[in-house]
């Protein structure tokens, strides 16, 4: 008989979403939400990028939209300028971000720790942008299920992003810097690996736990 599932009480919504999405016979062992590494690439490449038709829909100009389509190209050009801004500015932070913090990530994005930044960047298929970062993990005694971390869970199910097979991932061995309070890295068999960041301190050993779980 399996204990009780491993879901922090102010997150209790996880429960009933998490177990709404097992196979006949699958066991939830728990789930927690999480985000990426606030140093793991933000901008995934286009060649990683899968298409999205329901945002895509979203997005197209009809009826009085058309209308608007000069304006919006002139107001585009004229924030170019402070668009480049910004991303040097961002690069700039990142770099010296990158050298007090160390690596988060290693395998690139061929990898399967590329294939974990790529599913949660990507998010779900009717949001407009690949910079999701946020998404809740649910482990069972047969895979784990990287799902979407609705704003109002009380009103949205968390959706399925994607799974991994159980063994397929685990905690990662060499130890990260222990001021890093609420990290834990992730491992894959290809030897590649990337860095998660709880919720809350409190969730790293039950998240740690989960990820050691044979």
């Amino acid at each position: 008989m399996h204990p009780s599932p491993v879901v922090p009480e102010r997150d209790a919504w996880l429960l009933a979403h998490g177990s709404a999405l097992l196979r006949p016979g699958e066991t939830l062992l728990g789930a927690l939400p999480v985000r990426l590494d606030p140093l793991v690439p933000d901008r995934i490449p286009r060649r990683c990028r899968r298409p999205k038709p329901q945002a895509q829909e979203r997005a197209r100009f009809t009826g009085w939209g058309r209308i608007f389509l000069p304006v919006a190209a002139v107001m585009w050009v004229c924030s170019l300028p402070a668009g480049l801004l910004e991303r040097g500015a961002h690069h700039t932070w990142y770099g010296l971000r990158r050298i007090f913090r160390g690596r988060v990530w290693e395998g690139g994005w061929d990898s399967a720790a590329g294939w974990f930044a790529v599913t949660t960047r990507t998010g779900t298929d009717d949001e407009l942008r690949y910079d999701n970062h946020r998404l809740a993990l649910a482990f069972t005694d047969q895979r784990l299920l990287l799902l979407s971390h609705p704003a109002l869970p009380d009103r949205e199910a968390a959706r399925p992003l994607g799974e991994l097979p159980r063994g397929r991932y685990a905690l990662r061995r060499e130890p990260h810097p222990a001021r890093h309070t609420r990290r834990v890295d992730l491992a894959f068999p290809d030897g590649s690996w990337l860095a998660l960041e709880a919720a809350e301190r409190e969730q790293v050993p039950q998240l740690s736990g989960l990820l050691s779980a044979r």
